[in-house]
């Protein structure tokens, strides 16, 4: 069963330069139709 319902809650991590790839996950959602519910993070994730 696929959900019509698009939307995600994103927690983002710590990482130094890996919080860089945030930036394209939350890019891809968007390009996706994908609403961003709420976001939570710690670090480079804040």
């Amino acid at each position: 069963m696929i959900a019509d319902n698009k939307t995600v809650s994103l927690i983002l991590g710590s990482g130094g330069a890996r919080g860089l790839a945030h930036i394209g996950v939350i890019q891809w959602l968007e390009e996706n139709a994908y609403a961003i519910r709420s976001i939570s993070g710690c670090s480079m994730g804040a």
